[in-house]
């Protein structure tokens, strides 16, 4: 027997029997939780699960110079421990994606669950952090990263000294006559010149050269291409060489060298090299521990033979690295040693041993070298593992007098045309939320929330201006239990529908996921300010039943039904639009009778006149709509709920405030406490009350 409202009269229950479910369980599982019917809620309480918060964001590299182009995800968990690993990165809640414009700054809002206090921000883009955790604070989420700020802070960060005495190297190698350079303890050099500003469009023209976690253009090794630097001096000129840390991607604490000969006698062999020195004592990503804090464009100058430091006519310079060569210091005032023993990658490739695993099998190339004509800057990355992808570690060379070096051989830097797919997801990308209705307004029922439960998801394409070009819309027809054969729609306020170039069948990844691959959409007639798209027409003549994926009399099990479309419109529409995007059923699909979430309003094709009856509370005037109205029971119940993710739902008959125990509390507070009540927390679910998808 369906459970009612307890505190109502005879009439009432008569009034709710259009909307009443056959259950067969024994009530008493309802021992948690408070009667819904009692509740205390306060005024216009929208039963919001989500909330949209402003998002900013400013980068600025070295010498203030805006991050253009730029690229972020966002996330709601931290995502340092899963970079090199994409399944599990997929699986972290990821809510938006941005690009930085010419400024080096972006300006928009996010839509996150309410209970979210910190967001994460990972880097696309090379030569900054990889991830910033950013709070939430009364002005929303906010990035504003300096690299001059974050240098100021190495260097006078508490506790941490410079070495005034020059470091041996430790390990087993052979001795050299390494030029003395001085470190921290976590190998932040403490003889870099004034740095190389580098621009957002060098690192990305290299990054469209060689994109990271990709496998190099095998053109890249091809073995005509020099990897060292021959000086191409005048008899009596000097060259100076200075070498800037672009990036580095590598978990590994790299030690980064340089080594120079007489071009007309080149070492037979590594241990025949005479002179070398160390450029950057530790490189790795930002995300590893004892990171050393080196930003792009940080610059060594090399020191060659001459007093001075620079190098004679007839020099080769080439460069080692040294895999996972240093070792950070647990004592803050002591420098991190290098262990010369390790595994040691070459420019020149003849003192390589070839690969034997992953893509490197059979390699000794590793080091790729390109030429930018931009900037007049070569610069060399490097692979110290097996994917090949020639990213773990980037440097360029500065070089006077300017044809000491040259550069014809060297293949170019390509131009880099805008192809950034930048995207806003709710819930989240690969992540539906949950749709949970009573079909009785403006009746109130047994306050169940699953006459119609339907998994949702919402993908909006941003162009480069940040504005929403494209919708996919994504809804699975889970469950229901009702009377009412419902039909289901939805709608984008405030947009004109004759802003809509297309509706087709396909998502953004241009795939027809749709149960019924026929099934085709279109924007519904007759509005003039919103987009409608009626997605369904009768729930229950589609699932084959009342009483689909629950429980009690009648009941069947069978698999949900996916609709999936995708709206493009003719001039991009804010990512405040899509951030009200609102969900809606049909009443028994008599077009006029529409159910939207608390305080959402109807379409123009709504029966307006049903505001106010019965137990509903809607009011137009106060912009508030399907709430109660408190006459036979409580005031602002809602007879819609809308949460982030994936949940289960209750059972036929079985109040929301009996199956969550913790939802009237969020209720009653205002949504100020048990925020996380959908969850599987501890103590959030009576589980016997509960279906799990």
């Amino acid at each position: 027997m369906n459970k009612t409202l307890l505190a109502i009269p005879i009439l009432a229950i008569a009034l709710l029997s259009s909307c009443k479910k056959n259950e067969s369980e024994s009530a008493s599982e309802e021992n948690g939780g408070v009667d819904f019917a009692t509740m205390a809620v306060p005024d216009k309480f929208s039963y919001a699960t989500s909330e949209t918060q402003p998002l900013s964001a400013e980068v600025l590299l070295l010498g203030k110079t805006p991050y253009a182009g730029a690229q972020f995800e966002v996330y709601l968990e931290d995502p340092t421990a899963s970079l090199d690993d994409p399944a599990v990165l997929d699986s972290i809640q990821m809510v938006s994606s941005f690009t930085l414009n010419n400024n080096g700054q972006y300006n928009s809002e996010i839509k996150v669950p309410t209970y979210v206090e910190k967001i994460y921000l990972l880097s696309k883009s090379l030569g900054i952090p990889e991830v910033f955790e950013i709070d939430r604070t009364s002005a929303g989420f906010k990035l504003q990263y300096s690299a001059d700020a974050a240098v100021a802070k190495n260097r006078t960060l508490s506790g941490v000294k410079l070495s005034n005495k020059v470091m041996s190297t430790t390990g087993g190698g052979a001795s050299t006559s390494a030029v003395a350079r001085t470190w921290n303890s976590v190998g932040y050099p403490n003889y870099l010149i004034d740095p190389y500003y580098v621009s957002g469009m060098f690192v990305r023209r290299f990054q469209t050269a060689v994109p990271y976690k990709t496998k190099v253009n095998p053109a890249l090794l091809n073995t005509s291409i020099p990897r060292n630097i021959v000086l191409d001096l005048k008899p009596g000129q000097t060259a100076d060489i200075s070498i800037s840390f672009m990036f580095a991607t590598s978990t590994y604490r790299n030690t980064l060298g340089y080594y120079w000969y007489d071009s007309n006698n080149p070492p037979a062999s590594p241990a025949a090299i005479v002179n070398k020195g160390y450029v950057f004592p530790s490189t790795s990503r930002s995300a590893v521990s004892s990171y050393s804090g080196l930003v792009a464009g940080q610059t060594v100058k090399l020191q060659g033979p001459n007093a001075d430091g620079s190098f004679n006519p007839g020099t080769t310079v080439g460069f080692f690295i040294i895999a996972n060569g240093f070792i950070p210091s647990t004592d803050i005032n002591t420098p991190g040693t290098i262990r010369t023993a390790r595994t040691t990658y070459y420019s020149d490739k003849r003192f390589n041993a070839a690969g034997t695993s992953g893509n490197m099998n059979g390699i000794t190339e590793r080091m790729v070298v390109l030429y930018d004509q931009t900037t007049n800057k070569i610069v060399w990355a490097i692979e110290d593992g097996t994917d090949a992808d020639y990213s773990d570690v980037a440097f360029f060379a500065s070089w006077t007098p300017n044809e000491a070096i040259p550069t014809g051989n060297y293949p170019k830097l390509p131009d880099v045309p805008r192809t950034d797919k930048d995207y806003v997801f709710f819930p989240g990308k690969n992540l539906k939320g949950t749709l949970l209705y009573e079909d009785c307004w403006p009746r109130l029922g047994d306050f169940d929330m699953n006459d119609l439960v339907i998994n949702h998801n919402y993908t909006g394409y941003l162009d480069e201006t940040g504005k929403v070009t494209d919708i996919s819309f994504s809804f699975d027809l889970k469950a229901l239990s009702a009377q009412l054969n419902n039909s289901f729609g939805v709608m984008v306020p405030g947009v004109s529908p004759n802003n809509v170039q297309v509706v087709n069948s396909y998502n953004l990844d241009n795939v027809n996921s749709n149960t019924d691959k026929s099934r085709t959409y279109a924007i519904e007639s007759g509005h003039t300010n919103d987009v409608v798209v009626k997605v369904f027409t009768a729930a229950s003549t589609i699932m084959g039943g009342n009483v689909v994926n629950n429980t009690g009399d009648g009941a069947i099990t069978r698999p949900v039904e996916k609709f999936s479309f995708t709206v493009r419109f003719k001039t991009p529409i804010s990512v405040a639009d899509f951030n009200k995007i609102s969900p809606f059923i049909i009443t028994n699909d008599r077009r006029n009778v529409e159910t939207h979430l608390p305080n959402r309003r109807p379409t123009i094709k709504a029966n307006a006149g049903r505001f106010g009856t019965e137990d509903d509370g809607s009011s137009t005037t106060g912009n508030k709509f399907y709430l109660s109205n408190g006459t036979r029971a409580a005031a602002n119940l809602t007879w819609a709920v809308e949460v982030p993710s994936e949940i289960p739902y209750t059972k036929s008959g079985r109040s929301m405030t009996r199956a969550f125990l913790k939802f009237s509390d969020w209720v009653t507070s205002g949504g100020v406490n048990s925020t996380n009540w959908y969850t599987g927390a501890t103590g959030n679910r009576a589980g016997s009350l509960l279906v799990y998808p």
